[in-house]
């Protein structure tokens, strides 16, 4: 069989009379490498020579590696994922890779990964992907999991690793529409009253007039509020306080307290606040003043504190507005409902969603039209009702 060049192959019997292909091509590195085919018939060989002999002519050819999918998700992790995550994403990454791919395609070798595998894969996490308990992922943890493996391998795809994205077909269940849980007027004007003199009533007051998440309202230092009892007071959301899970079976701790970035470099903003609330948080700074000088506790610069100057645990705050809420006979709603209580006070009383989305730190003018349809479609009947007095 005569020697062929770059670019070049041949199609021959060998002495069993079994038809094989050769192309001899050129590494990166200028090495010469031959790749070798196999068939039953002459046309199968044939197909498989010109399918490669086409990716070298159009540059498209890449040679498979053998880099499993599992190792490429960790390379990818630590030296291109972990540049921009906020740590509970992190660590929700690491668990998607560390225990839902490894057992499972993890071994398959990255350029072996196809649309059909990882649609299985996905299927099947659907129905039995629960780690903790019968049942499958939500859908929306399957989103999540399939953001991290489509930007990992659309990485891999740029550095010529694979040609294609295998993520780019997959088809993925439709999202559950979550009932948006928030307090209607008259509990709320309840709430307010009863909570008087609560220690709470400071961190639910500010959250029903300001709509933040609970991580960025635990989160929140004297540093960044700014009151001018005669002007305008606002306060600036910069970082969050969350409790989050540790993916190592060895720590004695399955969770711990960590001090983040808030979810979206949107969600880094600037909140005004109303006369009556910015006089409220006055009055409470006075008052913690006056309990950490009298017991001396050296402040930590946070807003809301425990009775020994540190944190607020977020499943204490979570527990304790539980309690508070049963206390007084309250329709119970978790503490996310006050941030959908305010954005829904808003609404109602005419704010814009261009300005709501930018007080509640959303990524787009869309989410927040998404997640409060419910209000806006209770609003356009009203407002359409005003069309009324121009038939009269």
């Amino acid at each position: 069989m005569p020697k062929k060049g770059n670019n070049e192959g041949s199609i021959y019997k060998d002495k069993q009379g079994h038809w094989r292909g050769v192309v001899t091509i050129y590494t990166s590195e200028g090495k010469q490498k031959r790749k070798f085919f196999y068939g039953k018939t002459k046309r199968e060989v044939t197909e498989k020579v010109n399918q490669l002999l086409n990716e070298l002519r159009t540059n498209t050819y890449i040679e498979p590696n053998k880099t499993t999918f599992y190792d490429w998700l960790c390379t990818w992790l630590e030296t291109y994922g972990k540049t921009d995550l906020r740590p509970t994403t992190s660590i929700n990454y690491e668990t998607y890779i560390h225990r839902h791919i490894k057992p499972t395609i993890g071994n398959i070798k990255l350029c072996d990964l196809s649309v059909l595998v990882l649609q299985q894969f996905y299927n099947e996490k659907l129905k039995n992907g629960n780690l903790t308990k019968k049942g499958g992922l939500s859908p929306k943890t399957l989103r999540n999991m399939h953001n991290m493996i489509h930007k990992a391998l659309n990485q891999a795809v740029f550095l010529e690793m694979i040609p294609k994205n295998p993520a780019d077909y997959i088809t993925l269940p439709k999202r559950i529409k979550q009932e948006r849980k928030f307090f209607t007027v008259e509990e709320q004007q309840k709430l307010q009253s009863c909570m008087k003199g609560e220690k709470l009533e400071m961190a639910v007051l500010l959250d029903l007039y300001t709509g933040m998440r609970q991580g960025e309202l635990l989160g929140l230092m004297w540093k960044n509020v700014h009151l001018d009892l005669n002007g305008q007071s606002y306060l600036k959301v910069t970082q969050t306080l969350n409790r989050i899970k540790i993916d190592d079976p060895d720590a004695p701790k399955r969770t711990q307290l960590k001090i983040g970035i808030p979810k979206t470099k949107n969600s880094i903003r600037t909140i005004p606040l109303l006369p009556d609330i910015a006089q409220a948080l006055y009055d409470y700074k006075q008052q913690q003043s006056a309990y950490f000088k009298e017991n001396g506790i050296k402040p930590n610069g946070y807003v809301f504190t425990n009775r020994s100057g540190y944190w607020v645990d977020p499943r204490d705050f979570q527990r304790d507005f539980k309690n508070l809420l049963k206390k007084y006979n309250i329709r119970e709603i978790n503490v996310h409902g006050l941030r959908h209580t305010f954005a829904t006070r808003a609404l109602e009383s005419g704010m814009s969603i261009k300005t709501l989305s930018q007080i509640l730190g959303h990524s787009s003018i869309n989410l927040t039209l998404d997640t409060y349809a419910h209000v806006t479609e209770d609003l356009k009947i009203d407002e359409m009702t005003h069309l009324q007095g121009f038939l009269d």
